[in-house]
């Protein structure tokens, strides 16, 4: 018979654990004993029945997430992992989450819905819809006249006020809550919102329960809308939340994922006024250059410095026709000197020159004229071209202006003062809180119309 080391026969019985999925990520029931917290955050206990004890370690990752303080004598269930520890060779359950056992049937068909959902790929990443960056209009279900309501209205105010909201009031718990909202999602999404939260408070798995539904789970998965959850506090998971295209901790938390600040994108609408305004002070500079060099040009000082050449050519052949004038003048005083026949063949000779000449310059005034009316065409059609680019370059960046210029009142604060709402200051500076002001100083007060100054008779510093 083979000797082998306590080592190997412990490394032996911990790989065997380890690759029986049977006893892996299992749900366990039992009550504490012999807990300790250790300074490291790390738990240490046994869990045990009537029977038999499981020693039991919960690493500190895992301790830090449990909504509640254990103690020995807690009836709990566990889901962990069996394995053995080496250094004692102890058997011991390494557990991943603990819940008191008050929530008996309830977690278990939780655990169980989530492991089937999970399996069946209704969690899937690669499923999960992209939310819009700029978000315009909203569907809100949650329950009527509720903290988280109000909640999400403030948070919109605050952070996103030209986003229309509509708030659709549902059952958040009880009997029919599940059916209600599968009803009111079904609605929602056929009126093409950019989005849709679906939210409520916290409460124990039981006031929750409505969004562990089966039913509720496959509808948020066919939305077509994209949707966020907002249920619960940090701490809660519901089913709703697995299959949503994004889980938000709180309801206030949904809207500050699904919307930007205004404040940012207020600095970011000025810096991009800023770059335009450069780009098109530039553009006009290039413009304004070519121009410039254009009308700097020869062309338009001299429009006829092309044709001079043609022009000195007219000229000369002017002369030439003159001393041929001459030169005939001076045949026909000899010709009549002369007998007839010489007479008659000088005069045809003179004739047949005289045409000659005459048709070189209709020539010559033809296409000095036709290279007048080129160039003058020519002229024209690029003073039409530089000014019809000058005249669209100006209409698009004053579009664009228009267009900054109305979402820049859109956000402007005067909106916001005749709503009701007024800007203190002191010393031209506003004033945030109060720690900024003493008693006996004197702010100014601007209202959507008019302007107070005041004096500090008394203030708060309590924080709201």
């Amino acid at each position: 018979m083979r000797t082998i080391s306590v080592y190997d026969l412990v490394h032996y019985l911990k790989n065997s654990l380890d690759s029986d999925q049977r006893i892996q990520n299992i749900l366990v029931s039992g009550e504490i004993s012999n807990f300790n917290h250790h300074f490291s955050g790390h738990f240490y206990f046994s869990i045990k029945d009537d029977k038999a004890r499981l020693s039991c370690v919960m690493f500190k990752s895992y301790a830090s997430k449990i909504a509640f303080a254990p103690k020995n004598g807690d009836k709990v269930i566990i889901r962990c992992n069996i394995s053995v520890f080496e250094g004692t060779g102890q058997m011991q359950a390494y557990v991943l989450d603990m819940k008191p056992d008050g929530l008996g049937d309830l977690y278990l068909r939780y655990e169980a819905l989530k492991k089937k959902l999970n399996e069946e790929g209704y969690f899937a990443l690669e499923h999960k819809k992209k939310g819009p960056k700029y978000v315009e209009r909203i569907a809100v279900l949650v329950g009527d006249k509720s903290a988280a309501l109000s909640d999400i209205k403030t948070c919109f105010q605050r952070r996103w006020p030209i986003c229309k909201v509509d708030v659709y009031p549902v059952l958040v718990q009880g009997d029919g809550s599940s059916e209600d909202i599968i009803n009111k999602l079904l609605e929602v999404d056929k009126l093409d919102y950019e989005a849709i939260i679906l939210a409520r408070g916290g409460g124990s798995i039981e006031d929750l329960w409505s969004f562990n539904d089966e039913r509720l789970a496959k509808v948020i998965y066919n939305l077509a809308t994209f949707i966020v959850t907002g249920v619960g506090h940090e701490q809660d998971y519901t089913i709703a939340d697995f299959v949503a295209d994004l889980r938000a901790p709180t309801p206030t938390a949904a809207v500050e994922l699904i919307t930007p600040d205004i404040k940012d994108v207020i600095d970011l609408l000025n810096k991009d006024q800023d770059k335009l305004t450069k780009d098109i002070h530039k553009k006009f500079s290039d413009i304004q250059r070519t121009y410039d060099h254009i009308e700097d040009s020869i062309i338009f000082r001299d429009p006829y410095y092309l044709i001079h050449k043609d022009a000195q050519m007219f000229d000369e052949l002017s002369y030439r026709l003159f001393d041929h004038s001459k030169m005939i003048k001076g045949l026909r005083n000899e010709l009549e000197k002369s007998d007839q026949m010489i007479y008659y063949a000088i005069k045809r000779q003179i004739e047949r020159k005289d045409d000659q000449i005459t048709k070189d310059i209709l020539t010559t005034k033809q296409d000095i004229k036709g290279l007048l009316d080129t160039m003058s065409e020519r002229i024209k059609n690029r003073s039409a071209f530089i000014s019809r680019d000058i005249r669209s370059l100006y209409k698009d960046k004053k579009q664009h202006y228009k267009r900054f210029d109305t979402l820049l009142k859109a956000y402007g604060y005067r909106d916001t003062l005749k709503r009701g709402f007024s800007v203190v200051k002191k010393d031209g500076k506003i004033i945030k809180d109060t720690s900024s002001i003493d008693l006996g100083d004197i702010i100014d007060i601007d209202l959507f119309e008019g302007h107070l100054k005041a004096e500090i008779k008394e203030k708060d510093d309590g924080k709201i």
